[in-house]
């Protein structure tokens, strides 16, 4: 079985087919600077057809928002597709390019259609986490907190059991997504139980372009004192805060090193705010799960910026965490392997690994299809 998927963005469609058979990744490619997803995911089976793979026998699609309505990857039909229209709101910068995708992906390919939620994986958060502590009118109106990065946290959970040669069950492993965007999750014996975005992939960590945790007040103080609109306020925390409102070096973690290395004091402290919060977080889950056994880092920063991995690690020490600074540097990934980082004796495990989020998005789509044929 092959499955095709696609992941639509507001500027860019990434794409790939896998072999479910035999696991591999037939081919991979992505449309950037797009203008309209609807039409560059039309030139997708072109593409397929020049790479050999144009047989296809299911979509998958990563699906940004799903609400409370959607606990794990679905069969998309029309009322599935009016279910994901009506989460628009909860998410209006990314689930837009990917109903343009899901609709004309329909029209393209006469084969079943799955959707895959990044907050599915979250859904098993207890309502001690997900609660906002607002009125009830607002919440029963659907403001709670979802969390998002589920594929990734799910897919780097299964790849820290396999390393281990443990079960997910046996182990209390907090995974750090970090990347442009980032979000750190509490993932409990093989449970989601808290993560650090909320109801919008707006809350918590210090992002590339988005601010992360703010006082709720600064709104009515933007709009009072500077006659900021609301949409104005919030298209500036998506957009121009988090490490590009920290440092003339923007938004790339990676120039944010290089000007603090010249002495830049905007770009450390951008650094350490970044670090901090993470840490700050992961405090807090190892307190919420009553002891950790596994970190695990991803993403782009996660995964090739060592330094801030062992800023990070330094701050668990008094948990009996040893970090190896020599492994720590020494980790280059080119494939799917998952190093370890910590010393020997280390009370906690310290891994890194890729995260396969359009792979998790395959393998869920299968599952759900073999499950409908059984």
């Amino acid at each position: 079985m092959r499955i095709l998927v696609i992941n639509a963005g507001s500027s860019s469609v990434k794409f790939s087919v896998f072999d479910m058979l035999t696991g591999e990744q037939r081919f991979k490619s992505e449309l950037e600077r797009v203008a309209d997803v609807a039409e560059a995911v039309a030139t997708i089976p072109g593409l397929l057809q020049e790479a050999g793979v144009a047989e296809i026998d299911a979509v998958g699609h990563r699906t940004v928002h799903g609400g409370e309505q959607f606990t794990e990857a679905t069969l998309i039909d029309d009322a599935v597709l009016k279910e994901i229209e009506a989460c628009t709101a909860l998410a209006p910068l990314h689930n837009p390019p990917i109903l343009a995708g899901i609709r004309i992906a329909r029209t393209t390919w006469d084969v079943p259609q799955i959707a895959v939620f990044d907050t599915a994986f979250h859904q098993t958060m207890p309502a001690h986490a997900y609660t906002y502590a607002v009125p009830r009118s607002w919440r029963e109106k659907g403001l709670r907190r979802y969390g998002f990065h589920g594929t990734s946290h799910q897919y780097v959970m299964e790849r820290v059991a396999e390393e281990l040669g443990k079960p997910a069950s046996d182990l209390r492993l907090i995974s750090c997504h970090l990347g442009n965007g980032a979000s750190v999750c509490a993932i409990d014996r093989g449970v989601s139980i808290d993560t650090s975005m909320g109801m919008t992939p707006l809350e918590g960590l210090v992002m590339g372009t988005r601010s992360g945790d703010v006082d709720p007040g600064i709104f009515h103080y933007l709009n009072r004192e500077l006659g900021l609109s609301v949409a104005e306020i919030e298209d500036a925390l998506y957009k121009d805060s988090g490490l590009a409102a920290l440092s003339a070096a923007g938004r790339d973690m990676r120039d944010v090193r290089k000007r603090a290395g010249e002495g830049d004091a905007d770009a450390r402290l951008a650094i350490e705010l970044y670090a901090y919060r993470v840490l700050k977080y992961i405090g807090a889950y190892a307190a919420a799960m009553n002891g950790l056994d596994v970190i695990a880092f991803t993403g782009g920063i996660g995964e090739n910026d060592a330094a801030m991995r062992a800023k990070i690690c330094s701050g668990f020490a008094f948990l009996g965490l040893a970090f190896d600074e020599t492994r720590n540097a020494a980790v280059k990934l080119d494939g799917f392997e998952a190093p370890q980082v910590q010393a020997e004796g280390s009370r906690i495990k310290v891994l890194v690994t890729q995260t396969r989020e359009q792979w998790m998005i395959a393998k869920q789509a299968h599952r759900l299809l073999q499950r409908h044929t059984m």
